[in-house]
């Protein structure tokens, strides 16, 4: 059995059955990778997850990766799902999302292979975007009334649907249809869905191990004991050396074991032989520095790990590492890169000179628990969700141009 916290007033417990139950009251912690959990070693023995009554919120990336789970009880307390959180449980096959529910993070049950049911509640405002992307076992899915906004690619992937009820509603029909082949059947009145919630029971207090006690007493003061002489040696530490450690399981890249990640070109690069496979990267606590154009070539790259131990990241290191608008070139205009924890966004040098250098959407959030400041080049301007973006992080981001 294990157990820890996971939120101010949170606590967790994982019983040897591989039962995890969250109790207690308020948000859960929004981590920063699916490495940062407090459970992250044991994911592969989690099968049943209880959320008890008094949780408010499920972290970002809280469970993303138990490919155990096979099922999941909601307590109607819960109000948001966090990005990421039930990503990759490819072993889970339904689940009931309860009436309290408004918002759906990004990606929040991506790449559940096996989901064959899901029930979106009627309170529920927005969905984000490809909240629901590969899961390849869905066949039907209904949108309730009282979702407001919905993310692109929602159901990307989900080679199975057949179709989709939505409210009709100004761009819907676009984000819905893109990535799948299903039936778009609108609506338009209220469609409410009540799922039926499942009991919740609240975990009983292990009990507590017997606390022995030693006892003692001097009958007399000891007589001194000279200490014999050791022998002086010094002793110089080696140095540790450091190993590329990589390894390739389906289209998931992880590295790590080194403080620094080259540069590599296509022909030196060692997972070369995966480049076209690889969706996802994940690089492993330690690493430092990501240098320049380190994974330009992983072209189908939809998802990425970055620990916070990364202060620097090279133009370019990954294939998405860009904002602002498009040019003809098929670059963008405006590209970022990280140098020692300072987020710097600088103008393409591949972009012409009369384009427009606008942020744009801000694809740096991957790496936002890493940024200590922001220097913004002359000549670009900032746009509205970026000054939203800044917002959210709060005065400890330092911002010059």
């Amino acid at each position: 059995m294990a157990s820890g916290t996971c939120g101010e007033n949170l606590t967790w417990i994982l019983d040897n059955k591989g039962m995890l139950t969250i109790s207690g009251t308020g948000n859960m912690e929004n981590y920063l990778a699916v490495t940062d959990t407090p459970w992250s070693n044991k994911r592969d023995f989690i099968k049943n997850i209880i959320i008890t009554d008094g949780v408010t919120h499920i972290g970002r990336y809280a469970f993303t990766g138990c490919t155990s789970l096979n099922s999941v009880t909601i307590s109607d307390s819960v109000t948001s799902i966090g990005k990421w959180a039930f990503s990759d449980c490819t072993s889970l096959k339904e689940i009931t999302i309860p009436f309290s529910v408004k918002s759906i993070g990004e990606r929040a049950f991506s790449d559940c292979t096996s989901l064959t049911s899901i029930t979106i509640p009627d309170k529920v405002i927005s969905i984000g975007k490809r909240a629901f992307r590969n899961c390849t076992s869905l066949e039907e899915i209904t949108i309730p009334f009282s979702v407001e906004s919905i993310g692109e690619k929602v159901f990307g992937g989900c080679n199975s649907l057949k179709e989709i009820h939505y409210p009709r509603r100004r761009g819907f029909e676009k984000h819905l249809s893109q990535g799948n082949r299903a039936r778009l059947i609108p609506y338009n009145s209220a469609h409410v869905i009540k799922p039926t919630l499942q009991p919740v029971t609240k975990p009983k207090p292990a009990p507590q191990a017997a606390v022995e006690s030693l006892s003692w007493k001097v009958d007399k003061a000891p007589l001194p004991i000279e200490p014999t002489p050791q022998p002086v040696s010094k002793f110089t530490p080696q140095a540790a050396v450091e190993s590329l450690r990589w390894k390739v399981e389906g289209k998931t890249l992880t590295v790590g074991g080194v403080s620094e990640i080259k540069s590599y070109s296509y022909s030196e690069t060692p997972w070369r032989d995966s480049l076209r496979d690889i969706q996802k990267i994940i690089i492993e606590e330690g690493v430092k520095k990501i240098s320049a154009n380190a994974f330009a070539e992983c072209k189908r790259l939809e998802q990425l790990t970055i620990p916070v131990s990364v202060k620097t990241i090279g133009d370019g290191a990954f294939t998405f590492c860009y904002c602002g608008d498009r040019t003809i070139n098929g670059g963008r205009n405006v590209i970022w890169s990280l140098e020692d924890g300072t987020l710097m966004i600088k103008k393409n040098p591949a972009a012409q000179t009369e384009s427009n250098f606008s942020t744009g959407y801000e694809t740096w959030q991957v790496v936002e628990g890493n940024i200590k400041g922001v220097k913004i080049e002359r000549g670009i301007v900032p746009s509205k969700r970026f000054f939203d973006w800044l917002s959210r992080m709060g005065d400890g981001v330092e911002v010059s141009f």
